[in-house]
């Protein structure tokens, strides 16, 4: 039996959700992707952060900590769950797709991916779980443009 593909959701539509989960956050729309500065504090005990997440329909979400920079565990030589141009392993492939909205889904993950950074610079032991970092590249992608932590503010 045939599968029925799923239909994506609208960018402007992505954006509202986000903006009415996190209404400090700031967005654009251009030329077909979604950009978004969000800042979130994993528990009331944490830091702010300042998060960047690019979307493209047919892509995965590109999620990054702008601010602050992320440190590592004495010892560590990688930060655990991160691909190697800095971007957050958020899920496992099959785990997202673009029917759902990145307001209840790729947001939280990313705050509780920030919790299990906290407890793992402090104990050295990631305890979110999760499998090793792969990544089909050809379904990969590059933002349009990375935002630069001195442009931060401007989105």
């Amino acid at each position: 039996m045939a599968s029925i593909p799923t239909r994506a959701i609208n960018l402007a539509r992505q954006l509202i959700a986000i903006t009415a989960v996190l209404p400090e956050s700031t967005a654009t729309i251009r030329d077909g992707e979604l950009n978004c500065m969000l800042h979130l504090r994993p528990s009331p005990a944490s830091q702010v952060y300042t998060v960047y997440l690019a979307y493209r329909h047919w892509r995965p979400p590109h999620v990054t900590v702008n601010d602050p920079q992320l440190i590592l565990h004495p010892g560590a030589t990688a930060l655990p769950h991160v691909y190697a141009d800095d971007e957050l392993c958020l899920y496992n492939p099959g785990q997202w797709n673009d029917d759902m909205l990145l307001a209840a889904t790729i947001v939280p993950w990313t705050a509780e991916w920030l919790m299990h950074y906290e407890l793992w610079l402090v104990t050295g032991t990631w305890f979110g779980g999760g499998e090793p970092c792969t990544v089909d590249r050809q379904r990969h992608y590059r933002p349009a443009s990375k935002i630069p932590r001195w442009r931060a503010a401007s989105i």
